[in-house]
């Protein structure tokens, strides 16, 4: 092997490394996320004071969008590693986090002191409240909750830092250090504070969020200064892609409010449905695309800024080869055992059989489009390493256009709310398509050999968990109409578990190349 390939064959290893550790740490986030909502739910229901707590998140939960993940960070880590590539001697990349890290400072401290000064005046005019009652609970969330949008981009903007020098764990780990504060501020301190015991838990975790990352951040020879100096060429820069870059994301916002639109107008309980099976929907996409999209975006910024094109081409294919390998079976398992794994989850109480029947069909139509939405997603990144933003806000249009127009056409047919979901499927398919072929003009090639042997794999791995599922279902098929009893759930969660077992097997007799990479890394050790 020559030492290129060697090379390469090394940083292949260190990026699946990366992307299953961050894997992880979102899986674990995520679970606890759910503990916190089934404990909120629990012990707060949907009284008045759960309305004011929604409401008054919602809005720090919005602005952590527009100054951490997301825009910011796809305009922010490209240009970083330009400085980087640029100025070894890291005094351009310094000078670039301390003028953003004033300019965060500058926009949100006022709006903190605003939430803690006239917290009543801002819920009023934000919200339509009409119960007293509602307004002075929200009121007082507003002086705790809020001023977690400060922390929280804070410590997106480390986070984006880490990443860029290749620290994964570390800013992995961080929302753990967010979630669990909430987790064990409802368990110990609902009884003695009520709604507030959620406040105090958000502002504590906002904090130990940031605080976590602060020694890896100065590890790296970063300092948590500011400087006020915004006619900084590489300030410049990042604020001309971040302002595009919001575009985009802002009409895929609009794009899911259409939809929720469209769904009120249709038969009981759609919006519902929608809500429900996004959700479900969001766990690989959460766990899985963000992971791989997390480690390589760093990558492919630094090989754009070095002019590294053959080693980007490997970059992107090997992304897009990850994503198969984890979203085929993933789309599978959703299409198949969507119904079933609902039921478990959510059919007790109010939930009826009807509602997990209506969530689990819109669930199928959002699930054989998974592959294509991560698949743009992690292309979009390739994009935004580029630092062109015209792309990105072309595909996002183009989705958003293709996915009202058929949602129009496919909501009157018997499809209903599940057309819906149908609608953006094929949309996100269009799109990926779209930057798959610019993509590969841009390049010279993708590794569509590779990807297409891999979607093989893929496929063929994911067979055996597919007669499994079938069989089982053919063995049970009213167990769903038993919702989440423990003997359902615990039936559900077994299969599951199989499936994921019997797919590692065969990737394992396939030799997928993610897994292999994990095996050659372990023998080296």
């Amino acid at each position: 092997m020559s030492q290129e390939a060697e090379k390469r064959s090394a940083e292949s290893r260190g990026s699946t490394v990366s992307t299953v550790i961050v894997m992880i740490c979102t899986a674990a986030s995520r679970l606890f996320g759910y503990v916190r909502q089934a404990l909120f739910n629990y012990y707060f229901g949907a009284s008045g004071a759960a309305d004011a707590l929604n409401a008054v998140f919602n809005i720090p939960n919005n602005l952590r969008k527009l100054f951490a993940e997301g825009a910011f960070s796809a305009a922010f880590i490209p240009v970083l590693s330009s400085t980087l590539a640029e100025d070894p001697t890291r005094q351009r990349s310094q000078a670039l986090v301390q003028t953003l890290i004033a300019l965060e400072l500058c926009v949100l401290l006022p709006l903190v002191a605003l939430s803690l000064a006239f917290p009543r005046a801002l819920v009023t005019m934000l919200f339509a409240f009409q119960d007293p009652g509602k307004v002075a609970v929200a009121a007082t969330l507003m002086r705790w909750t809020f001023n977690y949008v400060l922390f929280v981009s804070l410590g997106a903007l480390v986070m984006a830092v880490l990443n860029t020098h290749g620290r994964f764990t570390i800013p992995a780990l961080s929302p753990l250090l967010f979630t669990l504060p909430t987790v064990l501020s409802l368990i110990f301190f609902h009884g003695r504070l009520g709604i507030l015991a959620m406040g105090v838990g958000v502002l504590v975790g906002g904090i130990l969020q940031l605080a976590f990352q602060i020694p890896a951040f100065r590890g790296q020879g970063y300092r948590f200064k500011v400087s006020f100096h915004f006619a900084n060429s590489d300030f410049v820069r990042t604020a001309r892609l971040w302002i595009p870059y919001l575009a985009a994301a802002s009409i895929v916002t609009i794009n899911q409010f259409v939809a929720q639109f469209f769904a009120t107008g249709l038969d009981d309980g759609s919006v519902s449905a929608l809500t429900n099976a996004v959700m479900f929907l969001q766990i690989p996409i959460g766990i899985f695309t963000t992971s791989v999209a997390t480690v390589t975006f760093p990558t492919m910024s630094r090989q754009v800024a070095s002019g590294e094109t053959e080693a980007l081409r490997g970059t992107v294919a090997y992304g897009i080869n990850f994503l198969l390998v984890l979203l085929v079976p993933s789309s599978i398992l959703l299409c198949v055992l969507g119904r079933e794994i609902i039921a478990a989850t959510l059919q007790r109480g109010h939930f009826t059989s009807t509602n997990t029947l209506m969530a689990a069909r819109t669930l199928t139509g959002y699930a054989i489009g998974l592959v294509s939405m991560g698949i743009y997603t992690f292309l979009q990144k390739l994009f935004n390493s580029y630092k062109t933003f015209v792309v990105p806000l072309a595909s996002a249009a183009l989705i958003a256009v293709i996915d009202i127009i058929l949602s129009l056409i496919l909501k009157e047919t018997p499809l209903r709310v599940s057309g819906l979901a149908y609608a953006n499927s094929i949309a996100f398919t269009v799109g990926m398509l779209f930057l798959a072929y610019l993509a590969r003009r841009r390049l010279g090639g993708i590794g569509i050999r590779s990807i297409i042997l891999t979607l093989g794999k893929s496929m063929l791995g994911s067979l055996p968990m597919a007669v499994l599922l079938v069989a089982f279902l053919s063995w049970k098929p009213d167990l769903w109409l038993h919702g989440g009893s423990l003997r359902a759930t615990a039936l559900v969660a077994a299969v599951v578990l199989a499936s994921v077992g019997l797919t590692i097997g065969m990737y394992l007799l396939l030799r997928v190349p993610f897994l292999a990479d994990l095996i050659s890394r372990r023998r080296k050790k």
